[in-house]
Order: structure tokens, then C-alpha cells, then sequence
């Protein structure tokens, strides 16, 4: 069965009957829930994307390499947290804003 979703909905009662169950505690629950599979999901997939430069801060070489290790850390935090919020945000928009779950749902996002 096809989701309806907020922007769908053009009669005035059925929009209120929406909402009135769109804020209730229990979707707000679950919208708050599917934000955080998404965000480990993600979270796990970015990691595969940094996992070198990750690797190379535990090499060891003599000289200059303390500097290079900072910066190569903050370039892999960086793409790090650009692939998260990009990601997290492109599948929010697509899986959970303007939607009704129900608790059977959140598998779906995975």
C-alpha cells in the first residue's frame, strides 16, 4: 500500500486528521528512530569511504609525519560528516518527512 504524504493531502479535514496523528508521540518516536537507522546506516557506509586515510594515522614514520596525521585526520572527519549530512538528509526527505509508520516500517529504510 502506497504512503500518502503531507503535501498530497488537499482536503482541509483529511489534512487535520493527518497531522493530528503525524505529532502524535508515538510517530514522533518513530520518525526519531528511522533518523537514527539512518544515520548509523550511513554512518557504517561512510566509514568504508575514510577507512584508508584511518589506517595511515597508525603508521609510524620519523620527521614531519605528526603534522601530516593532523591534517589527513581532519580531511577524513570532513568526508566523514559531508557523506553523513548529505546522506542523512537526502533520505529523510525521501523515507520519513510527511509520512505516517508504521512500527513494521523502519525496515524499509534500511
Amino acid at each position: 500500500m502506497k504512503q500518502r504524504r503531507l503535501n498530497e493531502i488537499e482536503n482541509d479535514l483529511e489534512r487535520a486528521v493527518f497531522l493530528a496523528s503525524y505529532n502524535s508521540r508515538h510517530q514522533r518516536s518513530l520518525r526519531y528512530s528511522a533518523i537514527l537507522l539512518i544515520a548509523a546506516k550511513h554512518g557504517l557506509r561512510g566509514l568504508l569511504y575514510v577507512w584508508p586515510l584511518v589506517i595511515l594515522l597508525f603508521v609510524d614514520f620519523p620527521g614531519v609525519w605528526n603534522g601530516v596525521r593532523l591534517l589527513l585526520l581532519g580531511l577524513g572527519v570532513a568526508a566523514w560528516f559531508r557523506f553523513i549530512h548529505r546522506s542523512v538528509r537526502d533520505d529523510y526527505v525521501r523515507f520519513v518527512a510527511g509520512v505516517l509508520f508504521e512500527p513494521g516500517e523502519l525496515r524499509r529504510i534500511l
